[in-house]
């Protein structure tokens, strides 16, 4: 299965006039007397414009006072804004990262990069891996538009990584049959060939080299959208998978529904002769926010995305009426965090 996903006018320049020296004057001693967070023009008239007491040779014991403060305010404003601008420039050269890293070398065992990598196979074939000295991070939609994944895999869930900041177009499906050749245990060498533009993979004395695809002809990666969801709960993944299981037997949908009366959420699904209800109380949960509200969901989406769930690992479930369901949990140690989002299918009365 595959996934659910931003006049110029002319104008002539004014005609030089020369200016009134002493109003030019009168503006810039008000620049130099104004509050030292104000920014002033460092031009080459402010020491020549700027009213002070004629400059006495220090050896001759006058004082300069007056004079080297404004230029101390001076350099100090200059310096301030020549920061403002390097700051904005370092944040919009990290927007526009879209190639390859100069550098990436990692180790991590099998069982975690399989995992990472078949989160993201529940739902596409294709991903963009951003690449970057905290780990690697990937978000992808499905082309129904009906499911997404946000994974972040830290530097904490690798035996050792080096990398810079880049973007790599992975072939999920390849890349998945090549781990089939680690265990769980196994150390796993990546890294980027800078002149091939190819994946070295490293598994117990096997080399394998991966063509990677143009990140480009890969489908953006979607905004997460900010939702106030207002019922929520965490349960046990065996839990889930015993009420998916059961909705199954009758459907191809699932219904959750929280009672906030009863303080319990519902795994919920009705066939063409059959019904299951599911009922998850408040003992069975590990924590709930009761509201009341239900949602219906494609039923293979569920499978597919509670396939992947960790063993014995908590499960976060956030929705709303006829809202999408988000899920979040973790692996790796917590080294590893996943958010999945699943669009509902809207009841008709």
């Amino acid at each position: 299965m595959s996934t659910n996903t931003e006049s110029e006018t002319d104008a002539q320049p004014p005609t030089p006039t020369e200016p009134d020296v002493e109003d030019a004057e009168i503006e810039i001693e008000a620049e130099v007397e104004a509050d030292s967070g104000t920014a002033v023009d460092p031009t080459p008239e402010l020491e020549t414009d700027v009213e002070v007491e004629p400059a006495v040779d220090p050896e001759e014991g006058e004082d300069t006072d007056v004079e080297t403060e404004a230029e101390v305010e001076t350099e100090k404003d200059v310096e301030v804004n020549e920061d403002a601008d390097s700051d904005a420039d370092i944040k919009e050269e990290k927007t526009v990262v879209t190639g390859p890293p100069h550098q990436f070398q990692a180790a991590l065992k099998g069982g975690v990069i399989k995992e990472f990598v078949g989160t993201l196979r529940a739902i596409v074939d294709e991903a963009k891996i951003s690449v970057s000295p905290d780990g690697l991070h990937a978000r992808a939609v499905d082309p129904a538009n009906v499911a997404m994944y946000d994974i972040e895999l830290s530097t904490g869930a690798f035996e050792s990584f080096d990398a810079s900041e880049g973007v790599l177009g992975m072939n999920l499906e390849r890349f998945e049959e090549v781990l089939k050749l680690a265990k769980k245990d196994d150390l796993v060498q990546l890294s980027f060939n800078t002149t091939t533009f190819k994946l070295v993979i490293h598994i117990d004395g096997v080399e394998f080299t991966m063509a990677l695809i143009d990140p480009d002809s890969i489908r953006n990666d979607p905004e997460i959208p900010n939702m106030d969801l207002p019922i929520s709960f965490t349960i046990g993944e065996a839990q889930i998978s015993r009420g998916v299981k059961a909705a199954d037997m009758v459907s191809d949908h699932i219904r959750f529904r929280c009672d906030e009366t009863e303080q319990a959420v519902f795994i919920e699904a009705e066939g063409d002769t059959d019904n299951v209800s599911f009922e998850l109380a408040a003992d069975d949960l590990v924590a709930l926010t009761a509201s009341d509200g239900r949602s219906l969901f494609s039923l293979d989406y569920v499978k597919d995305i509670s396939k992947q769930f960790p063993k014995n690992t908590e499960i976060e479930m956030t929705f709303g009426t006829d809202f999408p369901m988000m899920i979040e949990y973790g692996f790796a140690d917590g080294e590893c965090n996943v958010l999945a989002m699943l669009a509902p299918r809207i009841e008709s009365d």
